[in-house]
């Protein structure tokens, strides 16, 4: 039986957006997404959240290359964005995983994929009683933060956990180390001690390799927070912090990750005041998986709310906000940059511990 097509465009305008740099272009606009989202891209394939202001749900949404951004028309609209992956099934076929909430406090994932245009929840995965957010997907091998006690910044506690998408539901997830536990202050250094107001920001899976956006505060510590970019091998368990920024009044954020031909790179931007990021303190990162090198690129942009590293081009979220009234997003897109043409060789921006 032949699928009927379950893509549907966005509004009219949508369709006259430009469908993307050729080489040695200036920045396309790709999309309007109405609102602060995640962006991620695969062979080419660009998936984000739609902010619908009539229904005030988010919507997923994908941009194939060559074409108008486009709805999956049958999947539930959420009430807060989906956090949606893309990467190969186990058959290298593209395929999308996202976490869906309706409003009662509680979120379950989803895969879908785009062969055949269907939905199935993770079931193997899922908890009914809990908050199951940021997955990312692998070839088969999925991977997604579990929040425990939710809304308490004291007992909050998240954690990241792997599994295949065809384990029984009676195998046990495997637990990878997520948010550290303890921290010394790197101010008062003689103060040790657990982390507190502990999140997730976003994981994303390549190969065995699982990139983390972590965050939490700790007694001694400066700033109002601390924020890393971790990078966690799924088969042997080790971690390793890659990156490391204070967050303050600024909104320090390491955005992304994302992975391109054994490179990992993420973008240092600032969602709050803009000072914290001027002075070249701004801009993408590369490491390099085999070499473990360092490199950095200026950066044009302050504040920017998603970003992809995809080799050649860099795809970021601007001017957004997490807000969705009326007046907030008016600016609020996503651009397909050519990357900068040189990255040059930098010291890791790591924590003392």
């Amino acid at each position: 039986m032949k699928l009927r097509r379950t893509l549907v465009p966005l509004a009219a305008a949508a369709a006259a957006l430009a469908l993307g740099p050729a080489a040695g272009a200036q920045a396309a606009t790709i999309a309007q997404p109405g609102a602060a989202t995640q962006v991620r891209e695969h062979a080419g394939i660009v998936v984000f959240s739609q902010f619908d202001q009539a229904e005030q749900a988010y919507r997923l949404a994908i941009r194939r290359p060559g074409a108008a951004p486009q709805v999956l028309a049958n999947v539930a609209p959420s009430t807060a964005e989906f956090q949606a992956d893309i990467g190969p099934d186990s058959n290298g076929d593209p395929q999308l995983i996202y976490r869906r909430s309706q409003g009662t406090g509680t979120s379950d994932l989803f895969v879908y994929s785009l062969t055949t245009n269907t939905e199935r929840p993770v079931r193997n995965a899922n908890d009914p009683s809990a908050d199951d957010t940021t997955p990312t997907l692998w070839r088969g091998r999925i991977a997604w933060t579990r929040i425990y006690h939710a809304g308490n910044p004291q007992r909050q506690n998240p954690v990241v956990y792997t599994k295949t998408l065809t384990a029984p539901r009676a195998r046990p997830s495997t637990r990878l180390p997520g948010v550290p536990q303890r921290r010394c202050g790197d101010v008062e250094t003689d103060q040790c001690g657990p982390t507190a107001s502990r999140y997730v920001g976003a994981l994303e899976l390549w190969g065995r390799n699982l990139a983390q956006t972590v965050g939490y505060a700790c007694a001694g510590c400066s700033g109002v927070g601390q924020t890393e970019l971790r990078l966690v091998q799924t088969d042997t368990l080790r971690a390793q912090q890659i990156a490391f920024s204070i967050v303050g009044l600024s909104g320090q954020s390491l955005v992304g990750p994302s992975f391109h031909a054994g490179t990992l790179g993420w973008y240092r931007s600032c969602l709050g005041d803009p000072d914290g990021c001027r002075e070249g303190r701004r801009g993408p990162s590369r490491y390099a998986l085999g070499s473990g090198a360092y490199t950095r690129a200026s950066g044009d942009q302050v504040a920017v709310n998603g970003y992809v590293d995809a080799g050649d081009t860099l795809i970021e979220v601007l001017g957004c906000s997490v807000e969705t009234q009326p007046g907030f997003n008016g600016q609020c897109r996503i651009e397909e940059v050519p990357a900068p043409a040189s990255f040059t060789p930098t010291d890791p921006p790591l924590r003392d511990r």
